[in-house]
């Protein structure tokens, strides 16, 4: 489902520089004990459980210990709401793991922990687009170029229009596909919304491409999940295998990602590529990394470094959004601006990820009735701000280079 935003980025520019790491400089404590904070805030490295991910102390790796734990005692107060986690990994070691409590779309309250599996919503959108980059390498899906209608034999009469068999995977994945559709303007429940109506629809994808056009293809950006189950379609149709199979073998086995569940879409068949997946916080936070090294993870290229990089830019006149990953810009205090791609899904789920300094942020959250534009905020705040202020008073000091160039 979409996110709910405050902020848009003036222009995408995604800069592809090296993040410079602090060599042999003990910034803090850096060992595993717990660590108080003024207002009684413990912090403890998150425990290595050999999953796959390196753990570390915080202020090691450039980080004031005090902003993080303001963070937490805002979640606990109330003032973000509903956040059930927050992960903070930086130069692929995992040094930040906390879970609050909280209640699930459905109703369920859980304590959250390490093991609970979380509701990504439209992060899945941005697992979805890996697959279609995996089956291109794999030779099976022939580029992002290709035309839908070779890959989607059941809906051939639709594709007898020019207008609709001109449409390409690049399309899709853009969600330029210039099919008439609403779905940010009215909530999800309103029958106003494209969405509502995919939804109770007995075949989604028929109902997705049977829209009026309403722009030539490649050109006008428009948010439209149904655009996401038939890029799923597409995968099971090229591979011979559903989504969540293919992945299975081809993205979670590379990734350590044993624990996932995957929802169907409400036609009981479909697979919910739109935002049906179920990840360990853990697991989210693998995947930012996986696209942060390029593709690559333990050494092993799982999707083509060439997709990435084509995933995270912009494609259309529309200024924040690739193959299904949001581009974010923050701009801090001092005019700096850090460009983030990113994986939002409904409620409050994020898989930020900063190039420029080697970051990954996880946010989860139960925020389905209201605004979620908090979580930028949290992030600039807590996260950024204070990383770079530290850094500036480092360098001022001598002790350590810039964070960006």
């Amino acid at each position: 489902m979409a996110p709910s935003r405050t902020r848009i980025p003036r222009q995408l520019h995604l800069f592809r520089l090296v993040t410079l790491i602090i060599l042999g400089i003990a910034i803090g404590c850096g060992d595993d004990s717990p660590t108080d904070i003024d207002g009684g805030y413990q912090y403890a490295v998150p425990e290595a459980t050999g999953d796959g991910w390196d753990t570390g102390h915080l202020s090691d790796y450039g980080f004031d210990l005090e902003p993080i734990g303001e963070m937490v005692a805002l979640v606990e107060d109330g003032t973000y709401p509903n956040v059930h986690s927050v992960l903070i990994i930086r130069n692929g070691v995992l040094l930040l793991e906390e879970y609050f409590p909280g209640y699930s779309s459905g109703g369920t309250f859980y304590a959250y922990d390490r093991e609970t599996k979380h509701e990504c919503f439209s992060v899945t959108k941005s697992v979805n687009s890996a697959l279609i980059g995996i089956a291109i390498d794999d030779g099976l899906i022939a580029a992002a170029q290709a035309q839908i209608s070779d890959y989607l034999p059941e809906y051939a009469d639709i594709f007898v229009d020019p207008d609709k068999d001109r449409l390409l995977l690049h399309d899709l994945l853009t969600m330029s596909a210039g099919l008439e559709w609403d779905e940010l303007t009215y909530p999800y429940g309103d029958p106003n919304n494209s969405h509502y109506w995919m939804r109770r629809s007995p075949d989604p994808i028929r109902y997705t491409l049977e829209r009026p056009v309403a722009y030539d293809p490649g050109i006008q950006f428009a948010y439209n999940s149904g655009l996401s189950l038939t890029l799923g379609r597409i995968v099971e149709n090229a591979t011979g295998q559903r989504p969540d199979l293919y992945a299975e073998g081809n993205l979670f086995a590379a990734l350590g990602i044993t624990d996932y569940f995957w929802r169907l879409a409400n036609d009981g068949v479909t697979l919910n590529t739109g935002g049906g997946l179920l990840l360990r916080p853990r697991d989210m936070a693998k995947f930012g990394q996986l696209y942060l090294n390029g593709g690559s993870w333990g050494g092993v290229q799982v999707v083509s470094e060439s997709w990435v990089s084509e995933s995270l830019r912009r494609h259309t006149q529309y200024c924040c959004y690739g193959y299904q990953w949001w581009l974010i810009r923050f701009q801090l205090d001092d005019g700096t601006l850090l460009d983030s791609s990113t994986g939002i899904g409904y409620g409050g789920q994020y898989v930020f990820a900063f190039s420029q300094l080697d970051l990954i942020v996880v946010l989860t959250g139960g925020n389905y009735d209201q605004s979620i534009s908090y979580a930028y905020e949290l992030v600039e705040a807590h996260i950024l701000q204070p990383l770079f202020s530290l850094s500036t008073q480092l360098q001022a000091d001598g002790v350590a280079p810039a964070l960006v160039p």
